[in-house]
């Protein structure tokens, strides 16, 4: 089956923070509500003796997600709700094609990093899912564990319509926390560290920038380096 592409307006809706601000409650939060509005369509129909095909809803996820379930969304609070694993935005794509779904949901979006030459695969690939009218509704982290824009999110949230700013709480000293904190194997991650850590034994919290905390290069800061770039100019006759 192929989703085809209709008159119905595309929206994406996109809902990021940090790690335990509720992103994941608020995603199932509007799973629930698309899902209400289809059964009130559906009954207003049968009422009023039309005809009406509820949108089909596909829940997916990345599959490197597996912290609760491998097959579903499952936020800290204990919500779960089915989802299908996928390992790249392609494979996305081709599972809302396949399963002719009208409504996108998908957790942990940051993921898909894959890049070719025109840039982040995943952002063509919400590109047209919008051409094609779907309603999309995605969330992920803003920041990677070194306060960086998590790979594709900014792109991302720049193509939104619609977007959600949680923050979480530092569980260090109580303030608003903006930044996840990775600890491996006891001690605060190195700033040259990969974004994704595959076989570490890792951990994660809320910090806020105060209290957040990575092991610094050896070498110069990007800042000052470049003001000793910049210093070292002779001046202009």
């Amino acid at each position: 089956m192929t989703l085809q592409t209709s008159l119905e307006t595309g929206h994406l809706l996109v809902i990021t923070g940090n790690m335990m601000s509720g992103k994941t409650e608020e995603l199932i939060a509007r799973l629930r509500t698309a899902e209400r509005i289809e059964s009130i369509r559906a009954q207003a129909a049968r009422r009023d003796g039309r005809a009406y095909t509820p949108r089909r809803i596909g829940v997916y996820k990345h599959g490197l997600d597996r912290r609760y379930s491998a097959t579903e969304i499952a936020s800290h609070g204990g919500q779960r709700v089915p989802a299908t694993p996928v390992s790249s935005a392609l494979e996305l794509l081709a599972r809302c094609l396949e399963d002719g779904v009208r409504v996108v949901v998908c957790d942990e979006v940051q993921f898909f990093m894959e890049r070719d030459e025109e840039g982040w695969v995943i952002v063509r690939v919400l590109m047209e899912l919008l051409r094609r009218g779907c309603q999309i509704m995605v969330s992920g982290l803003d920041k990677d564990f070194r306060g960086m824009p998590f790979g594709p999110m900014g792109d991302i949230l720049a193509l939104a319509d619609e977007r959600v700013s949680l923050t979480a709480t530092c569980m260090r000293c109580g303030a608003p926390a903006v930044l996840p904190q990775r600890i491996i194997n006891g001690r605060p991650a190195d700033w040259n560290d990969p974004v994704v850590f595959p076989g570490a034994t890792e951990s994660y919290e809320p910090r806020c920038r105060r209290c957040h905390e990575t092991v610094p290069p050896e070498t110069l800061t990007w800042a000052e380096a470049a003001v000793a770039r910049e210093s070292s100019r002779p001046l202009p006759q």
